[in-house]
């Protein structure tokens, strides 16, 4: 197969959290949804049907400590008090159209730092979280 141009990479990827603008010290994100369903039985061995559960979705992020500072002054001090808040993440280059996806209402569950002996990047910071409302894959919400 021919190479025919660039391809979404990470330099393709832009975050924007409550912080204002761009978020330039976000080494990873990862977000999910879902809505499980159950088979439902009656007599004999097949489903008859099913029944749908709820909606879940969730994700997580790495910044850089000064980035984790600047986002935890934007939600007013603290990460657990803060309201609910967007994280919006676009993949764009020249080859490709963009494609943004909204997860809305956002809310931190987890903070987790580490450091060690020989870290070029002491401090980095994942956080957990919860979206409270359907995420919005590049125009169409989810549910």
């Amino acid at each position: 197969m021919p190479i025919n141009g660039n391809y979404y990479d990470w330099e393709s990827v832009e975050i924007q959290l409550n912080s204002g603008g761009a978020a330039i010290g976000v080494t990873e994100i990862s977000y999910a949804d879902e809505r499980s369903i159950e088979a439902r039985y009656g007599k004999g061995g097949v489903p008859r049907g099913y029944g749908r559960k709820n909606y879940k979705a969730s994700g997580s992020m790495t910044l850089d400590k000064d980035e984790a500072e600047r986002l935890r002054k934007a939600l007013g001090g603290s990460f657990y008090k803060a309201s609910p808040f967007p994280i919006i993440v676009s993949y764009a280059n020249t080859d490709q159209d963009t494609v943004t996806d909204k997860l809305p209402d956002c809310l931190i569950t987890k903070a987790d730092t580490s450091a060690k002996q020989e870290d070029d990047n002491a401090g980095t910071v994942k956080f957990d979280f919860e979206i409270l409302s359907p995420i919005n894959w590049n125009g169409v919400a989810a549910y």
